[in-house]
Order: structure tokens, then C-alpha cells, then sequence
């Protein structure tokens, strides 16, 4: 039976919502399947990585005993070398490997979606789900993503952007810089993170500098934009390299006074009691639009 490692956690300030993705999206699924051994490989906030059944279940991770079970449990390393194989200590000084077949990676930004554990995966050469090194930093980072989009006459909101620094050493200039150019209600947000955190909504330049200084708390890149009127926001995943296959196209159960923040997404019923627990029923799927906006 070949093994397929589920990675997730790490060294984000989305690795909660990392745990929750791999374990209810991800691992429990595979394992319905009964055709792959699968393996879980949890990453600590700080960056040690741990391979056991046990942490399939939830409950280690929603009671808090996952911190007691990380003291007690040894990490595991990895061994690169033409593919993938995870060394465990077995007691007396041995060590044992795993062969790992395919990794499905379930991190949240930092190290995970950015790029950089699809990096790793390449050098080992192990096949691995998602996008490439490449396509995965582009996406990643906000404004990347919009100048490429804009390069190839794509409509995007307008925008402006700032490094931390610029930020810190003239907060005024800053405020200033994004009025002149764009227009409120604005969205401020860390180019690198997704889950919606460390984004604000803001309609006033002291909300405005409020927002940027919680921005670069968590990203040393800000991006801010303006808000697009009467939204319709809709998802479209797609599978397959040589010949992309579109899913179905999911629009979030938003009202238009709300954004599609951390609550709405992950917490149960999101902001105003909608949908079902966590992130499996606040979506609309196949998403009802008007028969001309969907065929454009």
C-alpha cells in the first residue's frame, strides 16, 4: 500500500487553521478511501516536526494536550535522497525510515503555501499535490499576483503597496500615499497571509493607521486596496496541469455589509450564524448567478 504524508501546522500565524484543513478536509478523507497508508506530519509552531497516528485525532489538538504530547513524543528528521523517507529513533540509539510515496501538503501560509515546502518536495523529488515553487510565491503574495494580473489586461481593484520599513519610519506619508491614489472604503492586508488575518476594512485615515500598524505585525509587506462596490464574490478552484479542469464555482454566504474574514470562514455559523460548522457550510455550490455574469 503506498504512503501519502499529510504536512501540516508550522511556523504561520495560520497553523490552526492548517491543523483543522489537514485533519477534517484531508486526512480523514484519504482514509475513507482505504487505499493509502497515510501519515501524518505535524509541525510545531516552532518548526519541529513529529510523526505519529495519534495525531489524527482533534481532540489532541482542541484540549490542549497536544503541547504535553510534543514533550514526551521525539521528532522525526527527514532523510532526502532521490524521494522522501522519515527517520524515527526507535530506542537504544536506532533510527528507522519510512518511505513516503506522495505528500499532500496542507500548510497555511508561512513556509507552506509561499513556496517554500514545495521547494523541498522538488529536491527530494517526490510527487506532492498543488501548485509548483513557482506558482505558489506568485500567488502567495498579493501584490505579485496583481501586477501579473494587470501585466496580462486583467481588471483588478486598485491598489498601492509598502514595506515594512516605509511603514515604521513615516506612517503619515504612508496615510498619505493611499488617499492621494485611491478612493474609501479601503481593505488593508499582509501580502503574505491568507485566512483573512491581519486584514481590516477601513472608511477613516485613523482607521487607515490603525490597520497598517496591525499589517506589519504580521508581514513586512502591506498592500492596500479599494474596495470593490456592490461585490459578488465567487471562488473557482482548478485541477490539472497540461489540461485544467474547473470545479464548480462556490460563492461564500456573505451578507454585503460583511467581508469574508477569519470568523466568517472557520468559525462555527461565521459572523451571523450562517451556514454549518467550520469551513464545510458556508458556501453556496454551484453558486447562483445570472446566466450572463457566469458565462463571462
Amino acid at each position: 500500500m503506498k504512503s501519502i504524508a499529510v504536512i501540516y501546522g508550522g511556523r504561520s500565524a495560520e497553523h490552526d487553521v492548517s491543523v483543522v484543513t489537514a485533519l477534517a478536509s484531508v486526512i480523514k478523507p484519504l482514509e475513507l478511501l482505504k487505499q493509502y497508508r497515510v501519515v501524518p506530519i505535524y509541525i510545531t509552531k516552532d518548526g519541529a516536526w513529529y510523526s505519529d497516528d495519534k495525531l489524527k485525532d482533534i481532540k489532541l489538538y482542541s484540549s490542549g494536550a497536544i503541547d504535553e504530547f510534543v514533550r514526551k513524543a521525539n521528532p522525526v528528521t527527514l532523510q532526502l535522497d532521490g524521494g522522501l523517507s522519515l527517520v524515527r529513533s526507535t530506542g537504544l540509539g536506532g533510527r528507522k525510515a519510512e518511505r513516503i510515496d506522495m505528500v499532500f501538503p496542507a500548510m497555511h501560509g508561512t513556509y507552506g503555501e509561499d513556496g517554500a515546502l514545495m521547494g523541498m518536495l522538488e529536491m527530494a523529488g517526490v510527487p506532492y499535490v498543488g501548485c509548483d515553487p513557482v506558482a505558489a510565491a506568485l500567488a502567495m503574495d498579493k501584490v505579485l499576483a496583481k501586477q501579473v494580473a494587470v501585466t496580462y489586461g486583467i481588471p483588478v481593484s486598485k491598489f498601492v503597496h509598502f514595506m515594512k520599513d516605509e511603514i515604521t519610519n513615516d506612517l503619515s506619508r504612508v496615510v498619505s500615499a493611499c488617499t492621494e491614489h485611491l478612493t474609501y472604503p479601503l481593505f488593508v492586508k499582509p501580502a503574505h497571509l491568507g485566512s483573512s488575518i491581519g486584514i481590516n476594512r477601513v472608511t477613516t485615515d485613523s482607521e487607515l493607521r490603525n490597520a497598517l500598524e496591525v499589517a506589519i505585525h504580521y508581514d513586512t509587506k502591506v498592500i492596500v486596496e479599494e474596495a470593490v462596490q456592490n461585490l459578488i464574490e465567487v471562488t473557482l478552484p482548478i485541477m490539472g496541469n497540461e489540461t485544467p479542469q474547473p470545479a464548480l464555482l462556490e460563492k461564500p454566504l456573505t451578507s454585503s455589509d460583511d467581508f469574508f474574514d477569519f470568523e466568517t470562514k472557520y468559525m462555527q455559523g461565521g459572523k451571523k450564524g450562517k451556514g454549518a460548522k467550520g469551513a464545510q457550510g458556508y458556501s453556496q455550490i454551484p453558486a447562483e448567478l445570472p446566466d450572463a455574469l457566469y458565462a463571462e
